[in-house]
């Protein structure tokens, strides 16, 4: 059963997500806090997290800033903002996702479980590899990270499963349309943005230097 976490001040959103993603076949635990947050990821592991970005005590892009120094699991940000450049300060501070309220229900499940099953895939699929070298670049499947001069460069979820996607297809031009549907399960309005941003990201990691790349590059008008 996948534990997720629920980090939402709004106790009537709360309760309508918890019926319905209990009835789903998820575990959920709801926080109304960033304090309350930090104190629940202290305790068992969760799968995934729904991180509203208006909290009472903090902002919500603070607390995933916070969380990404320890955990890589998938965050989806929820918030009444809907502007483009909310939206893409989510995804740079370490968001996979971003959901505007008010939102359909089937749109939130179907973002769970699109993010779940993308994971449980690369989790599966790593299990049979052991690791990819790509000149003085490892990517390690046990770890779900990338090595680069006998470090650990400590990618989130997401960011793995990207640089291994790519690993995998190394060599080749893939359409960014393509790498974005393929990680991350599903078409989006802003598949082109995210997907940017999280190439920025890798490479911030991976990369010696960034405006060089080595590993990861661009084609331009086509994709990486």
């Amino acid at each position: 059963m996948a534990r997720l976490l629920l980090i939402e001040d709004d106790r009537f959103l709360v309760r309508a997500m918890e019926k319905l993603l209990m009835a789903e076949g998820y575990y959920c635990k709801s926080v109304g806090t960033g304090l309350e947050a930090r104190q629940a990821l202290q305790g068992d592991p969760f799968d995934l997290i729904l991180l509203d970005i208006g909290l009472p005590d903090m902002d919500g892009f603070a607390l995933c800033r916070q969380i990404r120094l320890r955990h890589r699991m998938p965050v989806i940000f929820l918030s009444a903002r809907s502007e483009e450049a909310d939206k893409v300060v989510g995804l740079e501070v370490g968001g996979d996702d971003f959901l505007t309220k008010p939102f359909a229900p089937r749109e939130l499940v179907a973002r769970v479980r699109a993010h779940l099953r993308r994971s449980n895939e690369y989790n599966l699929v790593a299990t049979a590899l052991n690791e990819i070298r790509i000149g003085d670049l490892i990517v390690d499947m046990d770890q779900r990270d990338a090595i680069r001069n006998g470090r650990a460069v400590r990618l989130t979820e997401r960011e793995f499963e990207l640089l291994f996607f790519m690993a995998r297809h190394r060599d080749k031009a893939l359409a960014t349309e393509w790498i974005f549907e393929n990680v991350w399960g599903y078409d989006a309005e802003l598949g082109v943005k995210t997907l940017a941003v999280y190439v920025r990201r890798v490479r911030q990691k991976i990369e010696v230097d960034p405006n060089s790349p080595l590993y990861l590059r661009t084609v331009r008008g086509f994709g990486y």
